[in-house]
């Protein structure tokens, strides 16, 4: 299939438009020798993964809009019960990002969300989060490549980060920052939550275990391992991503916060499946 024609489709129920991800392989993490990776890059390995459809564009302040309208704060049904807990006591009715008009245009993506904001919201739309192999694909193609637009160093043009506009844009601004599947900010803008929990040894247990069909730390496979895990994963880097950090904007790297984060540069996309 030539990724760059990948089917398209609009979610029936956010508006979303969503780009079929193919079955089959890719590569996943970054080679040993690679003297630059941190740690939890590693190793790379060969990853197996379903087909699955996955938001062009980062979720979007009009897309999200329709959560809360639909009772997203008010009604309990979409959340986990630590997400509405944690909601409840903080008394959170709306994005970080919603408290200033510098960040809520209808067309920037929602900034400033908890996991548990990010989660309740796919779970509305009969959604998810993606798993980080699943973004992971999503954003390198199967080419291996180091940041969505190839091995070039991260540009002004292509991607926007180390604060050059000090706020999220508008989630169509860099078409030439676009990955091989055609997904917009897959690096900066805003940072991507995954479904993971975040473990540095997780790619290294998965190599020895032989994990390698859609792989994810999910809460089964964290109490499966007798796992104290606190941080979930976040993808891509975002607009105040600085340039000394440049490999968070590529895309085998990551960040991890715990799941009450809610930072400007946390926003994040969502994945539907494809029945097999």
């Amino acid at each position: 299939m030539d990724m760059a024609h990948a089917p398209h489709e609009i979610d029936p129920v956010d508006g979303a438009e969503m780009v079929l991800i193919p079955q089959g392989n890719f590569l996943m993490g970054t080679d040993p020798e690679d003297i630059f990776a941190n740690e939890h890059e590693k190793p790379q390995r060969e990853v197996w993964l379903s087909a699955y459809l996955l938001d062009v564009f980062p979720v979007t302040n009009e897309r999200y809009r329709l959560f809360i309208e639909a009772g997203g704060y008010s009604e309990e049904r979409s959340w986990t019960a630590e997400g509405w807990q944690w909601r409840m006591e903080n008394k959170i009715e709306c994005p970080l990002g919603w408290q200033d008009e510098k960040w809520n245009s209808p067309t920037q993506p929602v900034a400033g969300v908890s996991w548990f904001e990010a989660d309740a919201y796919a779970r509305w739309a009969g959604k998810k989060l993606p798993t980080e192999a699943e973004w992971e694909k999503a954003a390198r193609g199967v080419d291996g490549r180091v940041y969505p637009w190839g091995n070039d160093v991260p540009s002004r043009e292509a991607v926007n980060f180390h604060n050059v506009v000090r706020c999220t844009t508008e989630v169509d601004r860099y078409p030439k920052g676009r990955s091989p599947y055609g997904c917009y900010d897959m690096s900066g803008n805003v940072n991507n939550w995954c479904q993971d929990w975040y473990w540095d040894g997780w790619y290294q247990y998965c190599t020895e275990h032989g994990i390698n069909r859609n792989p994810c730390l999910h809460d089964e496979m964290r109490r499966a391992l007798h796992l104290d895990l606190e941080c979930k994963v976040d993808r891509g880097g975002g607009f105040a991503t600085d340039l000394a950090y440049m490999r968070v904007l590529s895309c085998a790297d990551k960040v991890f916060w715990t799941p009450e984060t809610r930072n400007l540069w946390n926003g994040f996309r969502t994945v539907r499946d494809v029945p097999v």
